[in-house]
């Protein structure tokens, strides 16, 4: 059970059965809209058990679980986490997975890197303004419905928060302090996460580097395909 009284209002939909040998897997979704990865989450349960964390909290009416910024975020991720685990995350939440990694390695066994955001060149709103509509124009319809009603609850200011906060962040410092296997994926057509940087963050951790088909939203549209990478990195 989660420690903290905050911990333990995180809404998680889990799946699967734990077997011996292979560690649950827990997902972690960008800018805070877990609809579109419940098709990683089923795949992933094929496997081993898995949960899907709703932080920090845009799924239901009300107040967030945390505040909408990473490092609220990371710590009420560190503070559910009760056994070692492997820890996926997506765009915004890359960061996240790597702030806990670095906050408690003993309860990391891999690290799979989606989409990490955000390249010093667009820690602007300008650029990554730019970046972002480079990218939606290749995203897939199928991505909206696990995406949209999240971000309108969330609100604008909770989401353009969250983008600060990740804009601020310097994932590349964190990178080489990680002590886990670490496999980073990027979409072939992701203007949100340029090859070179999510390459240059994979070097940083001596940890491997993945191109699939698809732009930054790749998972919603390729589940078992996401699922099946996480799956096989962290040994199963």
């Amino acid at each position: 059970m989660p420690a903290s009284t905050t911990a333990a209002r995180v809404r998680a939909l889990s799946a699967g059965t734990e077997r011996p040998g292979r560690p649950p897997v827990v997902l972690l979704p960008g800018l805070g809209a877990p609809g579109y990865l419940a098709d990683t989450l089923h795949g992933c349960a094929a496997a081993t058990r898995a949960h899907l964390l709703d932080v920090p909290g845009f799924s239901a009416p009300g107040p967030p679980v945390c505040e909408p910024e990473l490092d609220a975020i990371a710590g009420t991720v560190t503070a559910w986490l009760d056994r070692p685990s492997v820890l996926f995350g997506h765009s915004t939440a890359a960061q996240v997975a790597v702030a806990v990694a670095v906050r408690r390695p003993d309860l990391v066994r891999a690290l799979v890197l989606a989409g990490p955001t955000f390249p010093p060149q667009l820690r602007r709103l300008g650029p990554l303004t730019a970046a972002f509509l480079a990218d939606v124009v290749h995203e897939s319809p199928s991505a909206l419905p696990g995406t949209v009603p999240h971000y309108l609850r969330a609100g604008p200011r909770r989401l353009l928060r969250m983008i600060r906060s990740a804009q601020r962040d310097a994932p590349e410092r964190a990178m080489p302090l990680l002590r886990c296997p670490v496999l980073v994926v990027r979409g072939r057509r992701d203007t949100l996460s340029p090859e070179p940087w999510a390459r240059s963050l994979a070097t940083a951790a001596h940890g491997e580097f993945v191109t699939v088909p698809g732009p930054h939203a790749f998972p919603a549209r390729s589940g078992g395909a996401t699922s099946a990478l996480i799956t096989r990195f962290a040994g199963g």
